[in-house]
């Protein structure tokens, strides 16, 4: 902070309380405007918003000894002013921060906030969001596997650079595989291996060592998932690739070379052919009866059969942090 910014914060802190106060929302055309609050402290704002960019109102009140009350009312009059700007008037942290009540709407699975109405339209309640679909739960699986013998498939071959513009975890599956799928034209290559009637209903991949190796993209296992795989099959996978699956519910399973040569060996009959996972027994079950036991962690076996993502987990503990919330605005009704 400024040397001058910082003498009249601390003049203001000293002086503040024996100062007279004003109705400066009253003054501004705000009728609902009821608490009053000294008029340095809006000197004071107006000060530190000229010679800071990054401040914050709540601290300076608190440490002016301004109640909640006063608090609110600077902060309304301020945002009505245009004084906090893009920063703590109209935005999403600027409304949290006058908020008090943690409110979670039926069925949805990110919490939002209630605050109190305000005059000014930019700072009214946010419509309530988008819910968020929960993660496919993985217990059993009896699909078609389709053989992919390639070593070393990376992210840019599962899913490449020009489609990574979207955030959304639906539509990529058209373009799963999209330059060893398509020729120049957009044309399908007979060849590839998805491309063929025994495997565009596949939901198992069985490939070679090293899969999703390359960039961390997230997009990879999106895409994977729309397409309508939900299991891969491989030696061994790159380690972001392999915990991005387990949250977006595919399940990659390592196995021995052999293993994986039996199993490929099996997806090469065909539609005919169908392998079964079942990630409670931890076993993959060719089309012939021949079983194979797999590893996988403890914890994420428990997330991917009860379809928790990060998210999911975290909205387990819904309650704890809505009671954690509560608590800390009646304490901290600044914050």
């Amino acid at each position: 902070m400024k040397r001058r910014g910082f003498l009249h914060l601390l003049g203001g802190a000293i002086s503040a309380p024996l100062l007279p106060t004003l109705r400066l929302g009253a003054a501004a055309g705000a009728a609902t405007t009821t608490a009053s609050y000294p008029a340095l402290a809006h000197k004071l704002v107006m000060d530190q918003a000229r010679s800071c960019l990054n401040f914050s109102v709540c601290s300076m009140a608190k440490q002016l000894g301004l109640r909640a009350d006063q608090t609110e009312a600077l902060l309304a009059d301020l945002s009505r002013q245009g004084i906090l700007g893009p920063l703590q008037g109209t935005t999403q942290a600027g409304r949290w921060a006058r908020s008090r009540v943690w409110q979670r709407p039926t069925g949805s699975i990110v919490a939002t906030k209630t605050i109190a109405k305000s005059p000014d339209p930019q700072i009214q309640e946010n419509a309530p969001r988008a819910q968020e679909k929960p993660m496919d739960k993985f217990d059993t699986l009896t699909g078609i596997a389709a053989p992919m013998p390639l070593i070393n498939i990376d992210t840019d071959m599962i899913i490449p650079k020009q489609f990574l513009k979207t955030i959304k975890r639906s539509g990529l599956g058209v373009n799963l595989f999209d330059e060893m799928r398509y020729d120049d034209d957009g044309k399908e290559i007979p060849d590839f291996v998805l491309n063929q009637d025994a495997y565009r209903a596949a939901e198992i991949i069985v490939a070679g060592d090293n899969f999703g190796c390359g960039s961390s993209r997230e997009h990879a296992p999106w895409a994977i998932k729309d397409f309508g795989i939900r299991c891969v099959i491989a030696p061994s996978f790159a380690d972001i690739f392999y915990n991005n699956c387990f949250k977006n519910g595919i399940l990659p399973i390592a196995l021995p070379q052999e293993q994986v040569d039996v199993l490929m060996k099996d997806a090469e009959k065909g539609a005919n052919a169908r392998m079964t996972i079942d990630l409670d027994a931890q076993t993959v079950t060719t089309s012939d009866g021949e079983t194979f036991s797999f590893e996988v962690d403890a914890f994420k076996k428990h997330c991917l059969m009860n379809g928790l993502d990060d998210i999911g987990l975290t909205m387990e503990k819904a309650a704890s942090i809505d009671t954690f919330e509560a608590a800390a605005s009646q304490s901290r009704p600044w914050v």
